[in-house]
């Protein structure tokens, strides 16, 4: 579930990121890279990726309901951070790559 969460948190800030208003706050200087345009394409993967990293799990159904609380969870660390400081909502993008390595390994 470590790993779903990290992968959904990217998600998340790709999806955010993508849209011409927060993208200033959130990408800063890469606001005009080539891969701007892809993030929305990105997040939506990236939200899939966290939606089957919940197969190994022993009980599915539970970690789909999970994975249900997760996604509202996460959506509001996101919205809240890009609110009252978009620096968060960056620096939260190293702790989800941690997450993903150690749900990965562990």
């Amino acid at each position: 579930m470590t790993a779903s969460a990290g992968f959904l948190y990217l998600a998340l800030f790709a999806l955010a990121a993508h849209k011409q208003r927060h993208r200033p706050a959130l990408l800063g200087p890469w606001e005009r890279k080539a891969f701007v345009p892809h993030l929305d394409l990105a997040g939506w993967l990236l939200m899939l990726v966290s939606l089957l990293s919940l197969y190994p799990a022993d009980d599915i159904g539970m970690a789909f309901v999970g994975w249900i609380g997760l996604v509202a969870a996460v959506a509001c660390l996101v919205t809240l951070g890009m609110t009252y400081r978009p620096s968060l909502v960056q620096s939260g993008v190293a702790v989800a790559l941690a997450m993903i390595i150690f749900g990965l390994l562990g």
